[in-house]
């Protein structure tokens, strides 16, 4: 543990401190995100100090760049509020739910995995960056889902998808780290991945009715859960990981429309009547138009590889770090652009574009309302003002803790102290990088070269380990506060951040359980000395 101090169980506890108060305080007392994470950050800021060895200098500097990484998440929160409220503005949401719920024969439980399971999945293929929350938490909203359902839901969706979305950034991130074969990174990667996709459905199905909700589900479920998970898995072993959260996405969202929702078990029983086709003020198309561009928007940006270089050298925005270290030598390199924001490639910009397209479609349609753009404006901004606390201070603690070596640190004991049962610890380390970071990209640059040294260490297989790391990141993004708080700004729900991270709790434990005790039965029964 270079850089670090000696591993000792009580200084090992102390640097929990910081995340157990997030816990505690938003999930136990309910406090709001925001002044739990400014509790947070000042206890991150005083056991880094003597505990960790930060000086005034380190301090300071990580409390500036976990700013300043809030403004990225915040420009796709703002975006996404406007995106949705210029879509709210023009009635579309109403047209929009009753044609779902005609298409789903008024079940509520199957708009919820098709939207919120298999839509985030689709998004989380090409952009991510929380795109797939703060785009299907307030579509779901519009449908008449309540706000914490739709975020938890939201959460849960998209996180299966984390790791091989975004055009396979965070699986990107463990070939560069490692010069292991990268068709077996992403064959455990995609296995793992695969499990949790079925355990995701499952886990909507529970949260939205209990045990109950879950039986009803089954069919819909291993439907789309079994489909997507085959995809994602026939693309990274004999086509390419990085279109492999995507094209399994769109499998989804075609099974979800083709099939699921012509199971008998789901057709409407007792002769309800449900609404016919055409009895909408204007058509769906029309309706979900502002979507569709920005699906649009988003494929043209990121799947034509010139187009997308080129934005990217357009302008980029950014500051200056100097090196920093602690007493014990945890060093933080000097950077010219830390965190840089490359504004034409961003999500954010992504979103306004297409929020600035849609009212100019809309406009041209004649939806769009007299005084339209001052009631969106005045709304965004409304919803705006709470999210921002949240994420400001979530930011400066996970970067201060990060910056004087606390996370690295709690990840070593994890890994000192389970041992022969670390297989089943491994994917908390992935859940712990993307909940201090809001990324599993984040979270694989820190963990790959810890999880792999483990790895050796142990004499057990790297590439079922770093499986476990991105696949144990990418469940987390559920259980990340920074997502949290991208959900209920969008759906007008700040300082309920703990009704949220409470409910994902229990999920996030479960699965990765379940992962890393495959892992572990793969390990040491089924396979014994797997290199």
């Amino acid at each position: 543990m270079q850089g670090l101090p000696e591993l000792t169980i009580g200084r090992w506890l102390v640097a929990w401190i910081p995340i157990f108060l997030v816990l505690v305080l938003m999930m136990g007392l309910r406090m709001s995100g925001g002044k739990s994470g400014a509790v947070s950050w000042v206890a991150s800021l005083l056991i880094g100090a003597y505990f960790f060895g930060g000086d005034l200098k380190l301090l300071a500097s990580g409390t500036v760049k976990g700013l300043w990484t809030t403004v990225w998440v915040l420009y796709i929160i703002w975006g996404a509020m406007t995106l949705y409220n210029v879509v709210d503005v023009t009635g579309s949401f109403k047209v929009i739910a009753s044609t779902f719920t005609r298409l789903t024969h008024g079940n509520k439980l199957l708009q919820l995995l098709v939207l919120g399971w298999a839509f985030p999945s689709f998004i989380q293929g090409v952009c991510g960056f929380g795109v797939p929350v703060a785009v299907s938490a307030p579509l779901l909203v519009g449908l008449g889902f309540d706000p914490i359902l739709a975020v938890v839901t939201a959460l849960i969706g998209h996180s299966w998808a984390v790791t091989f979305g975004s055009l396979g950034s965070s699986y990107s991130v463990l070939v560069r780290l490692t010069d292991l074969d990268p068709t077996r990174l992403a064959t455990f990667g995609a296995l793992f991945l695969g499990v949790a996709c079925v355990m995701v459905g499952f886990s909507i199905a529970h949260y939205y009715g209990g045990w109950r909700a879950m039986k009803e589900s089954v069919p819909a479920v291993l439907w789309l859960g079994l489909s997507m998970g085959a995809m994602l898995n026939i693309m990274c072993n004999f086509v390419t990981p990085y279109v492999a959260s995507f094209t399994a996405g769109m499998v989804g969202l075609l099974v979800g429309g083709l099939v699921v929702t012509k199971l008998k078990a789901y057709r409407p029983k007792d002769g309800i009547p449900l609404q016919e086709a055409g009895t909408e003020p204007f058509g769906f198309h029309r309706a979900f138009s502002a979507y569709y561009l920005l699906i649009g928007v988003v494929f043209v940006v990121y799947l034509i590889p010139p187009l997308k270089n080129w934005l990217n050298t357009l302008w980029e925005i950014g500051m200056p770090y100097p090196e920093t270290k602690t007493v014990f030598g945890y060093t933080n390199k000097a950077v010219k652009t830390y965190a840089g924001i490359k504004m034409f490639t961003a999500p954010g910009t992504l979103i306004f574009a297409s929020a600035l397209l849609a009212y100019l479609y809309y406009r041209m349609v004649k939806l769009w309302p007299q005084g339209g753009g001052k009631t969106v404006l005045n709304k965004s901004l409304r919803q705006a003002i709470g999210a921002t606390l949240t994420v400001m201070t979530m930011s400066m603690m996970a970067v201060v803790m990060m910056e004087t070596g606390m996370t690295s640190y709690l990840a070593n004991g994890m890994a000192k102290y389970f041992g022969a049962a670390y297989a089943i610890a491994s994917p908390f380390i992935g859940v712990l990088g993307a909940f201090m970071t809001g990324s599993n990209t984040n979270s694989n640059i820190l963990f790959t070269g810890l999880q792999r040294e483990v790895a050796t260490l142990l004499s057990i297989s790297p590439f079922v380990i770093l499986g476990l790391q991105t696949a144990g990141g990418a469940i987390g993004n559920m259980f990340c506060p920074m997502n949290v708080a991208l959900g209920t700004g969008v759906t007008n729900t700040v300082g309920r951040e703990g009704e949220c991270l409470k409910a994902t709790t229990l999920y996030t434990i479960v699965q990765c359980l379940v992962i890393g005790a495959l892992a572990w039965l793969m390990l040491y029964m089924l396979f014994p000395g797997m290199k």
